[in-house]
């Protein structure tokens, strides 16, 4: 891990979780394959606005720190997380466990301050997911006063119900990847832009995953409302939709 200060010079890179700060997890691939690294940098910047924090650099002075932080690593393929802090600017990786792997939600009743933005101060949230194996479990956070079912500590989520997705919009945080599948879905599935109560979770088959460090991954189970995958059809489509998406074959 690597932190700089508005200058440049070398500093601390602080714990995050609870620090005021914007973050912004970037999925690193052989060759320093970043899938639509930009948009992460943008909206590492955009989040920082959001939160109104006193330094926001340039995006050209982020990306050349990156570039800097994978000539001296020498992780291949990993997750990338980049803070921006008040006073200083922090990278750091770590492996990309859970890409494509079932997953065991958990239900955490969560409100986020500010949903469009991804807040490093968060520590009840992104703080307790050492609580949880992350390559297979996975906080689902639900309204304490709506009870509706929004996305997770790590993901967006997908409600599968036959040809049907019922995918979240509101007082979440869209994430890149779930926008970049969007005009992809919609040629192959009907979408409604909801978000389930939990009485609802029901009559779902599958529900999807949807995140930089996942990619696509199913939710296997969610024990706690008595819910049970029944199938895996449009994980196998949609997860082949991911796969086209990040190919550097296709960039």
């Amino acid at each position: 891990m690597r932190a700089w200060t508005e200058s440049g010079k070398p500093t601390e890179h602080l714990d995050p979780w609870g620090t005021a700060g914007a973050f912004s997890t970037l999925r690193l691939f052989p060759k320093n394959h970043i899938p639509f690294r930009n948009d992460y940098l943008q909206r590492l910047i955009d989040s920082a606005k959001l939160l109104q924090q006193p330094w926001i650099p340039k995006l050209s002075e982020i990306d050349q720190k990156l570039d800097q932080y994978l000539s001296e690593s020498t992780t291949e393929d990993g997750l990338i997380r980049i803070c921006l802090f008040n006073e200083s600017l922090a990278i750091s990786d770590r492996p990309a466990t859970s890409d494509g792997q079932p997953v065991e939600g958990w239900l955490m009743q969560y409100r986020r301050p500010v949903p469009a933005a991804k807040s490093t101060e968060e520590k009840e949230l992104y703080g307790r997911l050492s609580e949880l194996d992350t390559a297979s479990e996975d906080w689902i956070i639900i309204d304490p006063k709506d009870n509706d079912i929004r996305e997770t500590a790590t993901a967006n989520l997908i409600f599968v119900d036959g040809h049907n997705l019922v995918i979240p919009d509101k007082k979440i945080l869209q994430g890149i990847i779930l926008r970049k599948l969007m005009p992809i879905l919609s040629d192959s599935f009907s979408i409604t832009r909801a978000s389930p109560l939990d009485q609802d979770i029901a009559q779902f088959e599958e529900i999807l995953l949807c995140g930089t460090g996942r990619g696509v991954s199913p939710l296997k189970e969610l024990s706690e409302l008595g819910w049970t995958s029944r199938s895996d059809l449009a994980f196998s489509q949609v997860r082949k939709f991911y796969n086209n998406l990040v190919d550097p074959t296709n960039a």
